[in-house]
């Protein structure tokens, strides 16, 4: 499968760290509000809901990006918040890493034919 950019939203430094080694060895390519600042577009969001800029910036994407998958990576069950803003998939943390890997690989395969399209 070709590389997927992937946000990640977390406002633990550790757990950011964590979720972009976790990405890489997926073999994807991990971002932050920076590149996003600097006009990347991403494939799919990893949010950390729990956080409220987090979530507000979730929001913000989503009106620029409404198809864009979320996948929610969270110390909390999930919550409103998280269904409003549509998530496709909730990670509980603290999470076994095959088990984020296949939350990843399933929010992917809608945007997998598009990625392709890329090469």
């Amino acid at each position: 499968m070709p590389v997927a950019t992937i946000l990640i939203a977390d406002p633990d430094p550790a757990t950011r760290s964590l979720l972009e080694v976790l990405v890489l060895r997926l073999g994807h390519r991990p971002i932050g509000q920076r590149e996003l600042v600097e006009g990347e577009s991403p494939d799919l969001m990893l949010l950390e809901p729990a956080s409220r800029a987090d979530l507000m910036a979730a929001l913000r994407l989503r009106s620029q990006f409404p198809k864009l998958p979320i996948l929610s990576v969270s110390i909390k069950p999930e919550s409103p918040e998280g269904r409003e803003l549509g998530v496709t998939d909730h990670v509980m943390k603290p999470f076994r890493r095959l088990q984020l890997e296949s939350a990843v690989a399933c929010a992917l395969a809608p945007v997998r034919e598009a990625l392709e399209t890329r090469l």
